[in-house]
């Protein structure tokens, strides 16, 4: 059985942890909450760049935009996966790269190749851990995001497609929901497709044309859908960190009641033990 001594350390060491946990929910929480607001706002207006470029794409059927355009076969496919630089965050990571893992297998038994760019430390040294190979990584954007960022990566994906080194590009993220539900979402963003529910074209009058306008309308979205990915997966993060602290500092709690629990035990036993050399030394001295 441990000693006195080692108990009461174990139980020092589990509430300074406790106390690093709770700091860290707290400041997970104070952060999610610009990180949902900053989310929230931006829905809007990539759900209305979407809806406006589905509008204009089916207005424009007879001259098809480069971006719209579809592979007759699909053999090539690129990943933009959204990872977290730091740990700590639950399954935040993990149940999206085994869900993107899943994806890779999915396209290897169709003969699909798959390229995979990596955003956040943890998504990159996952890849390595299995030797998987990595089209590009990069880790430090959501230190200093901004619509720059998005921009940029946008810019290398639409050259990319148009220039047929790939066939489709996919987003890669977790959906936030709610501070306890986040959702690995894959979105394809090119080519770009309508929905199902935008049947009706609208006769536009366009300046200065249609060819220009259409052009800067379907980079936007693309721009929007990957800053907005980025804005969730910020959100969805924070969010899983929090709620991992939460429980590792409840089962501080847990292990701090039942380390006491067996330190009066043992505190008790040796009390006992000592009392009884004391009876056993006076009935000796009779």
């Amino acid at each position: 059985m441990a000693s006195l001594k080692s108990i009461k350390k174990r139980i020092g060491s589990v509430k300074n942890t406790q106390k690093i946990t709770k700091a860290m929910k707290m400041v997970a929480a104070a952060k999610l909450r610009r990180a949902q607001v900053a989310a929230f706002n931006a829905r809007p207006y990539t759900h209305e760049v979407i809806a406006l470029t589905n509008r204009l794409i089916v207005s424009q059927q007879n001259e098809k935009h480069p971006l719209t355009i579809a592979s007759d076969k699909i053999s090539k496919r690129e990943y933009l996966v959204f990872t977290s630089d730091r740990g700590l965050c639950g399954g935040f990571n993990s149940n999206l790269l085994r869900r993107l893992g899943d994806m890779l297998l999915e396209g290897r038994s169709k003969n699909i190749q798959s390229d995979c760019r990596i955003i956040g430390k943890k998504g990159r040294d996952y890849f390595k851990s299995k030797a998987w190979e990595i089209a590009e990584s990069v880790t430090g954007l959501y230190d200093n995001l901004n619509r720059k960022v998005a921009k940029d990566l946008a810019t290398i994906a639409t050259h990319r497609f148009e220039e047929g080194k790939t066939d489709e590009v996919w987003i890669v993220f977790n959906y936030f929901r709610s501070a306890m539900v986040q959702e690995v979402t894959f979105k394809k963003i090119l080519p770009i497709e309508t929905s199902e529910k935008t049947k009706k074209a609208i006769d536009y009058i366009y300046e200065p044309n249609a060819q220009v306008l259409v052009d800067a309308l379907l980079r936007e979205r693309v721009v929007s859908e990957i800053y907005q990915a980025f804005l969730e997966s910020m959100a969805s993060e924070l969010a899983s960190r929090m709620a991992a602290m939460e429980n590792a500092t409840s089962n501080a709690s847990d292990m701090i009641r039942y380390l006491t629990l067996v330190y009066n035990r043992v505190r008790q036993a040796a009390i006992t033990r000592d009392l009884m050399d004391i009876v056993n030394g006076a009935e000796a001295l009779r």
